[in-house]
């Protein structure tokens, strides 16, 4: 729920990046949120005289439409892409590239929309200054690697 509430904090932020993580779990939660108010629209019966669209998930979509957006551009953001990419979903059918952007690693280190939200430096390994092959690459705390 901490990365739901992070993107509504950064409303309109379209600086800077966001990770996988932030921007996956912000469209979890979202669709769970939407589908809980769609069938409470149902069950008021707010859905019959709007034609299938009930005022609750409306307004819920409606605040949530900037902040989604915005996380979109900082997901990019974070893959060397320029937040304009995401007009590309208005486009049928070649909008579905964004699902393959979406998913794709951040780049290690700062670019030009940034730091890297993960900490990372230019190599893909976090640097520490007591830092040795020893150790995994993985996000996890870090473990000794045993052989």
């Amino acid at each position: 729920m901490n990365w739901y509430t992070k993107v509504l904090k950064q409303y309109a932020d379209f600086n800077g990046r966001a990770r996988r993580t932030e921007y996956w779990m912000f469209v979890l939660i979202n669709v769970i949120i939407s589908f809980v108010l769609s069938f409470l629209d149902g069950i008021l019966g707010l859905t019959k005289a709007t034609g299938g669209v009930g005022p609750i998930s409306t307004l819920y979509s409606l605040a949530v439409l900037v902040p989604g957006i915005a996380v979109g551009v900082r997901r990019l953001h974070d893959t060397g892409r320029s937040g304009l990419f995401l007009l590309l979903a208005l486009i049928p059918c070649v909008g579905l590239v964004l699902i393959v952007f979406f998913v794709q690693e951040g780049e290690p280190g700062s670019n030009r929309f940034g730091a890297d939200p993960k900490g990372r430096s230019g190599g893909g390994r976090k640097q520490r200054p007591d830092d040795n092959d020893d150790y995994d690459d993985r996000d996890e705390p870090r473990r000794p690697i045993r052989e």
